[in-house]
């Protein structure tokens, strides 16, 4: 994991808000829960679209029973 010291203009309500959401104390571990969040989110976003997309099927029956036996 590669870091970054950066100095930053940060709004304290807003922290105070999301360190109660996230459960988090101090800005550090805020800052990183919001931002792991917000990765999580857009990765389920992308899954949803891909699941409602024509990409996604649905396997049938046969095919689930095929996965479901024991391999060699």
């Amino acid at each position: 994991m590669s870091l970054h010291k950066t100095t930053v203009e940060i709004d304290l309500a807003e922290l105070a808000r999301a360190q109660v959401v996230l459960h988090t104390n101090g800005i550090k571990e805020t800052l990183n829960a919001a931002l792991r969040d917000v990765n999580r989110r857009a990765a389920l976003a992308a899954a949803a679209a891909f699941v409602l997309s024509d990409a996604f099927q649905v396997p049938d029956e046969q095919t689930w029973a095929a996965w479901r036996e024991p391999r060699s």
